[in-house]
């Protein structure tokens, strides 16, 4: 604290500054009018004191005021009232605490680890917390409340962020047939924008190959063409992986059959041929499974029995417009 202190005569001889009687410090005169006097809140009794400040003269003379003041050296409470302790949570998150004090709580201030978010002034002591610029994971949250003497307290607790993605398969279908070319579809479902949606395939989860291209979104659906014909036939497994701008990510896994591309539609399975059966003659007929990839188109088709080639069957257009393969 500051004081001023004047005398036209004979000069000043000392300033002392008390706590009610006891002596603080004492300053000799002869430095000015001001005189700067530090004040160890510790040492003072809690409540109401009356600090005093007495000059005395050269003569003798003394003159003293008296500053009233109130002594708090007793911090405030903090109890967090929302979220619980443990507590999941996710986009927006009202956090509350209930902050009290014998004097009066003059701030509760809000932090994520180590960064504030904000703070409160006055009850209902409450912040709403984004968390969506937050990773997923375990987030440390405190309260620290401090009343008009600087005295403070805190309060913490641990709630985990859980904005990550969710992802639903659209096309193919849980053990669908698929063959040629098929359209690989998902839907997305996230709180924060999505950096990268990727496609896999294998035959195991530890085998597994990354579809290439990159999908074309359509609002919350991701699609990419998949080229099966590059793939052999057999059992595989689909695999989505969906990555938000956190690095949050979800996936979702589904089998599938993978299948020739061709099938001899006639003769049918188990048919029989042959002039036994009136069949000498036996017309073959080839048909696509599923869609063959864009700007793919059949050459050749070669004919084999037993596994002793015959010969390539011909094409030439049906009166329905369609190929037909001879």
């Amino acid at each position: 604290m500051r004081v001023r202190v004047q005398d036209a005569h004979s000069g000043i001889k000392s300033v002392k500054l008390f706590a009610e009687n006891t002596l603080l410090e004492e300053k000799p005169g002869g430095s000015g009018e001001e005189y700067a006097f530090k004040v160890n809140r510790d040492t003072l009794p809690e409540g109401a004191v009356a600090l005093r400040v007495v000059a005395e003269d050269l003569a003798g003379n003394t003159q003293e005021a008296t500053v009233p003041v109130e002594v708090d050296r007793t911090p405030p409470t903090v109890v967090w009232k929302a979220p619980a302790d443990g507590a999941v949570v996710s986009g927006t998150v009202a956090l509350e605490v209930e902050a009290t004090d014998n004097v009066g709580v003059a701030k509760v201030e809000f932090f994520a680890g180590s960064t504030k978010l904000g703070e409160a002034t006055s009850a209902p002591f409450t912040f709403n917390w984004n968390t969506l610029g937050y990773p997923d994971g375990p987030v440390t949250l405190k309260a620290r409340a401090v009343d008009a003497a600087g005295n403070a307290a805190e309060a913490t607790l641990t709630v985990t962020v859980a904005n990550q993605p969710k992802v639903f398969w659209l096309n193919p279908t849980p053990n669908q047939k698929v063959a040629g070319s098929v359209d690989l579809q998902v839907e997305v479902q996230a709180l924060r924008p999505i950096y990268r949606v990727e496609f896999y395939f294998g035959p195991d989860e530890n085998s597994m190959s990354k579809v290439p291209g990159t999908p074309t979104p359509s609002g919350n659906t991701y699609t990419l063409s998949w080229d099966v014909l590059q793939v052999q036939p057999g059992n595989y497994l689909l695999k989505v992986v969906v990555v938000d701008v956190q690095g949050s990510q979800a996936q979702a896994t589904i089998p599938v059959e993978v299948g020739s591309a061709f099938v001899i539609t006639t003769p049918a399975e188990g048919d029989k041929v042959g002039p036994g059966a009136n069949r000498s003659i036996v017309a073959i007929t080839v048909g696509i499974n599923g869609t063959l990839p864009p700007g793919v188109s059949v050459t050749r088709v070669a004919i084999y029995i037993n596994g002793e080639y015959q010969g390539d069957a011909t094409s030439d257009t049906a009166g329905d417009g369609s190929q037909r393969l001879s």
